[in-house]
């Protein structure tokens, strides 16, 4: 779990320290400093609450994944390019 790096850099990032991030998150400062010093986090909740604040995944903020959605918008224009033809016809109802 890469979470105490990952918050470190998007805390200065922000600019901000811990106990600005607490006042704004509504989060423990014991519970930041925790994370900070690499203590598995016990609340989903709260690690949601943290990446919505700095904007990113919980996929980013625990693990440096980056959002899978850029990967799918890469390609979007690929993908979508084109004329498409779709054709519905109704399936006759088998009876036994």
């Amino acid at each position: 779990m890469e979470l105490n790096k990952n918050l470190k850099a998007l805390l200065q990032r922000e600019g901000i320290n811990v106990s600005q991030l607490s006042k704004r998150t509504k989060i423990p400062v014991q519970t930041l400093h925790n994370w900070l010093s690499g203590v598995e986090p016990r609340s989903l909740k709260q690690v949601r609450i943290v990446s919505d604040y700095f904007n990113v995944s919980i996929d980013y903020l625990c693990f440096s994944i980056e959002n899978k959605n850029e990967t799918y918008s890469a390609f979007e224009n690929e993908i979508n390019a084109g004329i498409f033809e779709v054709v519905l016809r109704r399936i006759k109802n088998e009876t036994k």
